[in-house]
């Protein structure tokens, strides 16, 4: 189970995504980003292709950078959207994923630029859930 939340920000767009375990972050924040750029929960929609995709980096922070980016990268080459997202493997440096991809029948609302640093968190509380906030250059 995973949520997030738009957060008012000055000049770029950012999420809040709140999920039981590290992988739900990861997860939320795909379909999260995806969500902001089509302006609603596109990824309630059938599936068009399936694919696993692999992504390493230096730290967990920077995994989930590389990975938003990664996916962000696919949409503009192709235009397709995520539409559900399964996370097989995750480390400290490294994460695998099962992703649904979309079709692109849409117009977007928001042209997400890249994923920033800017603000950049992911940490479990007391209570165990898992948070991360990341902001979007616009």
């Amino acid at each position: 189970m995973c949520t997030y939340e738009e957060l008012s920000h000055t000049a770029d767009l950012a999420i809040r995504v709140q999920a039981d375990t590290r992988e739900g972050v990861y997860a939320c924040a795909a379909l999260g980003m995806f969500d902001l750029i089509a302006g609603g929960e596109r990824h309630r929609v059938p599936c068009q292709r399936e694919e696993v995709r692999a992504v390493q980096s230096i730290d967990p922070e920077s995994l989930l950078v590389d990975w938003l980016t990664d996916l962000l990268v696919q949409y503009e080459i192709s235009g397709e959207y995520v539409a559900r997202v399964e996370i097989l493997e995750l480390g400290e440096h490294a994460l695998t994923a099962r992703l649904c991809w979309g079709p692109p029948d849409f117009e977007p609302v928001e042209d997400i630029k890249a994923v920033t640093y800017h603000a950049l968190r992911i940490e479990q509380r007391d209570d165990g859930m898992w948070v991360a906030t990341v902001v979007f250059d616009v």
